[in-house]
């Protein structure tokens, strides 16, 4: 089309349009369309939680009338072992009194405080280790000690060595007496000492002379 044949009105009309269609393009640059996109999620950090750690150690015992008690006997006695040998210690509850030996030799805990005849089992049958004994009183009428502190034969050397120390150095009647409830009630107020190996071979060959029988 020839601007030249248009009229005056015409184009100026046309000029005018142009120059605001311009106008209005330039003014479209400067404002960018905020693009969001329907696929890009965005991460929100979640809550740490906090699992059992895999260098946890459990700790069982024979159930006994009142589990309770037990409980608030044995958690200073893995507190004092925590802070001892750098080890974490958590309580392992039994179902039942059974429980103990068989959660020891498989695996579920790690160390466990268990009676003699108890101690001989779980050694025949899954090969679990004895640490240290009981001390109780008086010991001269005491034909084996009550309670024997045990362990899975899978546990690394250098932590039983750490544990044994530390049971060997608790004295429930002298430094570390206030840390503790109610320890006279157990079968080892006295203490820890070490095991006797001369007499659990004594112990062995009784057991099983009366099993035979």
């Amino acid at each position: 089309m020839c601007l030249m044949r248009l009229s005056v009105f015409q184009r100026h009309t046309i000029i005018l349009s142009l120059f605001l269609s311009l106008l209005l393009s330039g003014c479209a640059k400067t404002e960018e369309a905020k693009k969001v996109s329907l696929f890009k999620k965005t991460v929100e950090p979640a809550e740490e939680i906090e699992y059992p750690s895999p260098e946890t150690f459990w700790f069982g015992f024979g159930l006994r009338p009142g589990p309770e008690e037990d409980i608030s006997i044995y958690i200073p006695l893995l507190k004092y072992l925590e802070s001892a040998t750098g080890r974490r210690f958590r309580i392992k509850l039994p179902v039942s009194y059974e429980d103990t030996v068989e959660d020891l030799g498989k695996g579920v805990t790690q160390f466990a405080a268990i009676g003699m005849p108890d101690c001989l089992t779980g050694e025949a049958k899954y090969g679990i280790r004895y640490l240290v004994r009981g001390v109780n009183k008086p010991e001269a009428s005491k034909p084996f000690p009550d309670i024997i502190i045990a362990c899975n034969s899978s546990v690394d050397s250098r932590t039983l060595g750490a544990v044994r120390a530390a049971l060997l150095a608790f004295e429930p009647t002298g430094k570390h007496k206030e840390q503790f409830v109610d320890w006279d009630k157990t079968e080892m107020p006295a203490g820890f000492a070490e095991v006797d190996e001369l007499a659990m071979e004594k112990i062995k060959d009784l057991t099983i002379k009366h099993g035979e029988k």
